[in-house]
């Protein structure tokens, strides 16, 4: 378990189940994320707990507040040793936690562990490119883009590009301590259309 930023990163228990279930469900939430969608039921993120508990290609923590209700997860999924790369994921739930910094701090917790804890040395992500917000996070943290994959997630009626990014560790380690970077012009991140 680790406290960050007044929230504390755990595994995510069965008691959780209530919060995911609203975040989870949220529409809005669901519409800013790859492979996310609405419809869970309460039996459906029993499951979600447990098997997710029981995974040993992940490191996946809920993300509680102070009366340690959960808000949201973050984690590296697919971790696979072999190659020493991984995916990373954050939703955060609770919108009164958005744009104070909880995102940045969990993420950069993770891919801490990521690095020097796992001994990875590569961490992708899958961002649809309509999460400005997101995009914004991942290129402060140092992600770069690497790749756009054209028309692949189908979100409110429209088919969306997914946007992949990497971040090296030889990158990681080239990052200052505190500093946020400016995330790149958006030409630089979208690129032509």
């Amino acid at each position: 378990m680790y406290e960050i930023a007044g929230h504390r990163l755990r595994k995510p228990e069965r008691s959780d189940v209530l919060a995911l279930y609203d975040v989870k469900n949220d529409p809005e939430i669901a519409a800013m994320l790859v492979g996310f969608n609405t419809g869970y039921s309460t039996a459906d993120l029993e499951s979600w707990v447990e098997r997710h508990r029981a995974a040993t290609d992940e490191l996946l923590f809920v993300i509680a507040d102070r009366e340690d209700r959960a808000i949201g997860h973050v984690g590296l999924y697919r971790i696979d040793h072999r190659t020493q790369s991984a995916e990373f994921a954050i939703v955060i739930g609770d919108r009164s936690a958005w744009r104070k910094g909880l995102g940045t701090a969990v993420s950069r917790k993770v891919i801490e562990l990521g690095f020097d804890e796992l001994n990875l040395r590569r961490i992708s992500l899958r961002v649809l490119e309509t999460n400005h917000r997101a995009i914004e996070l991942y290129c402060s943290l140092g992600f770069v883009h690497e790749g756009r994959l054209r028309r692949a997630h189908r979100r409110q009626g429209r088919w969306i590009d997914v946007l992949v990014m990497g971040l090296l560790i030889d990158e990681y380690r080239r990052l200052p301590v505190d500093a946020i970077a400016i995330a790149p012009d958006r030409e630089e991140v979208f690129g032509e259309r």
